[in-house]
């Protein structure tokens, strides 16, 4: 009778392989916690920056008037409306804003009046938009919208882009650092010295 001789998993052997296992199973799962972490941290990052930037719009405060044009009465020479910070928001750099004038016919991108900030809705070039007026008379002549601050704001398309009375027309105001602001109206019949638009 022939004996087949086996050798035996000592204990020894077990320990190792055991030790293996959770060795591994502990870098695999530092690994993966890892990965979480730092997952996590950046949607934290992400989720802050939409809720700044979020908090950060203008909001319109009051009417949006039309002035019509000295030249053609059937038609607006601009638009002035007023602006204040969203409740919650730090402050909006006007200086970095854009706006786009845009109607049934046609989307143009207005620059920024030279200077920003001017005294009279007449010093706002065709093509441009500036701030007119600031409150209160103690917020300074920064061009930074804070809390409890009114910006007053006029918008003059060029004279190609001027509206007519029953047309549409958008204004959109957006900066890389705040949200989008978009005011939307449609022009009366017949227009005012200044009309309000509605």
């Amino acid at each position: 009778m022939r004996l087949c001789r086996e050798e035996g998993f000592t204990g020894l052997e077990a320990a190792i392989v055991l030790i293996a296992f959770v060795v591994v199973a502990s870098v695999f799962s530092y690994a993966v916690l890892g990965a979480g972490f730092y997952t996590t941290s950046k949607t934290q990052e992400v989720i802050y920056s939409a809720v700044d930037s979020a908090g950060s719009t203008p909001q319109l405060l009051g009417n949006v008037y039309g002035i019509r044009s000295t030249s053609n009465p059937a038609k607006l020479d601009g638009v002035q409306f007023s602006v204040v910070l969203s409740s919650g928001g730090k402050y909006i750099d006007f200086s970095a804003i854009d706006v786009t004038w845009s109607t049934s016919s046609a989307v143009t991108s207005l620059s920024a009046n030279d200077p920003l900030i001017v005294g009279n809705r007449n010093l706002v070039a065709a093509g441009k938009w500036g701030i007119v007026g600031i409150k209160p008379d103690t917020a300074g002549d920064d061009v930074f919208l804070e809390p409890n601050e009114i910006f007053t704001i006029y918008v003059n398309p060029d004279t190609s882009d001027e509206v007519s009375t029953s047309e549409k027309f958008n204004i959109e105001m957006k900066s890389p650092k705040s949200g989008a602001f978009a005011i939307s109206r449609t022009c009366p019949d017949q227009f005012d010295a200044v009309t309000v638009l509605n």
